[in-house]
């Protein structure tokens, strides 16, 4: 949310997959929220306007063949071609398949008790298992803490603590 409220341009439409949305309250203050029961085809995506599709809890591995096909190419595709911006929510890593990790620009990290499992992930954003333990260890005072990880090109904070205080890694 705190992502949705920054926007700059604003969402003009946000979709959210999520693994049981009628009985979720989290996103009843987002207005206009588009609920979907399974992944578009590439082609139902208009892409005329800015869209975020939320995918919360979500479970991957049950798709079928074509629905799989169809998340593959939310990613791969849709989010380069259609206007849309994607944020994927797991409890754990290793359940977000390869393509959306692949084409992730753009990491948050809650501390964990399985710091080796998201030191794990961490390596495929560039940080060394070291680094982010030493950042979860030193930085991070409370469970609610976050590390944001932007590989977004030219960014200003590629390392964040909650979004907003820079990472200065030495």
């Amino acid at each position: 949310k705190n992502i949705i409220i920054r926007a700059h341009p604003p969402f003009q439409r946000i979709f959210l997959l999520h693994a049981d949305p009628s009985n979720t309250l989290e996103y009843d203050d987002i207005p206009d929220i588009e609920i979907l029961e399974q992944f578009p085809s590439p082609d139902e995506w208009d892409g005329d306007c800015k869209s975020l599709l939320i995918i919360d809890d979500y479970d991957i591995k049950s798709l079928d063949k074509e629905q799989y096909k169809n998340m593959d190419r939310t990613f791969g595709y849709s989010s380069t071609h259609k206007n849309l911006s994607v944020c994927i929510t797991s409890q754990d890593s290793f359940n977000i398949p390869p393509i959306a990790r692949r084409c992730c620009n753009f990491f948050v990290f809650w501390k964990l008790l399985d710091l080796d499992a998201l030191a794990t992930t961490a390596r495929k954003t560039g940080l060394s298992s070291k680094t982010f333990a030493e950042i979860f260890e030193q930085l991070f005072n409370k469970r609610t803490d976050s590390l944001w990880i932007d590989l977004t090109s030219h960014t200003p904070y590629p390392l964040r603590l909650n979004g907003f205080k820079k990472i200065s890694l030495s």
